[in-house]
């Protein structure tokens, strides 16, 4: 159950992340997290921590262009950080999926858990993974996007005008660059467009458990919704979960304080329903 660094060196760039293994033929959860998130951001670690406690392991990884640099937790790589997009976010996760299964011992399933904008990736690679033989059980998208199409008109214009975007990370007190690429992919997530998420939901026939706070501060529970209408009927253990009254990152924040109820309820939800998936 030690907590074991690993670093796979990909196209993209270095992927650094924790391993936890709760032992051969255990299911194993791979997390994908979000815009800004990183392996050892908040709750991430205390995830890791409780899944191996009941007997699942997990990996944790930053993608190769998070702007973060080792055990770091402000981003410090700009240059990277401005270039980063769901195309190679969804890149890095196949390939953590795959040197998963090259690299660790065997496990009895494999699941991704998405937090936020890590969903976006997490649908397309679902997707990508089942059409390239990479095997992927199911994945839990917690308080997740439905689509990259958020922003206002104003910061749309502005954003094709500059072809960046400095968004202010209240935090760090950075002012980290939106890039060119980003801005198309926000782009081709309406209508017809490349990036829309519902018709690749509709198209997966893993299992989910969409899992959306009902007093979600940042993405609306109305996400999670729509992702679970776009799945219904696609597998019989495809499964909604509301939480109440949770925040974004259910209640917890960076650094970490602490679990709490909120926390405690979801793991105890997603636990259970690995276990049946």
């Amino acid at each position: 159950m030690e907590r074991n660094p690993f670093q796979f060196d990909s196209s993209n760039g270095t992927i650094n992340g924790i391993y936890r293994n709760a032992g051969n033929d255990s299911p194993l959860v791979v997390i994908a997290n979000g815009h800004n998130g990183f392996y050892n951001y908040g709750m991430f670690p205390y995830i890791q921590q409780t899944l191996v406690e009941n007997g699942i392991s997990s990996v944790a990884f930053n993608y190769t262009h998070s702007g973060i640099v080792g055990e770091n937790d402000f981003f410090e790589d700009l240059e990277k950080y401005g270039k980063n997009c769901r195309r190679l976010e969804k890149e890095d996760l196949l390939f953590v999926l795959q040197q998963v299964k090259n690299s660790f011992p065997d496990h009895s399933s494999a699941f991704v858990l998405a937090h936020s904008m890590g969903g976006i990736a997490t649908v397309f690679a679902a997707k990508e993974a089942a059409e390239n033989g990479i095997k992927l059980d199911g994945a839990i998208l917690l308080n997740c996007l439905s689509t990259l199409d958020v922003r206002s008109e104003e910061v749309m214009e502005k954003w094709k005008r500059d072809r960046v975007w400095l968004i202010r990370n209240n935090r760090t007190l950075q002012d980290l660059p939106q890039g060119e690429e980003y801005l198309e992919e926000t782009i081709a997530s309406r209508g017809a467009g490349s990036w829309n998420p519902e018709p690749v939901v509709r198209s997966l026939r893993i299992p989910l458990l969409v899992a959306h706070a009902d007093t979600d501060e940042s993405v609306p529970i109305w996400h999670g919704e729509k992702l679970v209408e776009w799945s219904t009927g696609n597998h019989p253990k495809t499964h909604f979960h509301s939480i109440k009254n949770g925040s974004h990152t259910l209640n917890t924040k960076h650094p970490f304080e602490g679990t709490n109820p909120i926390l405690d309820g979801f793991l105890k939800t997603a636990i259970e329903w690995i276990r049946k998936a």
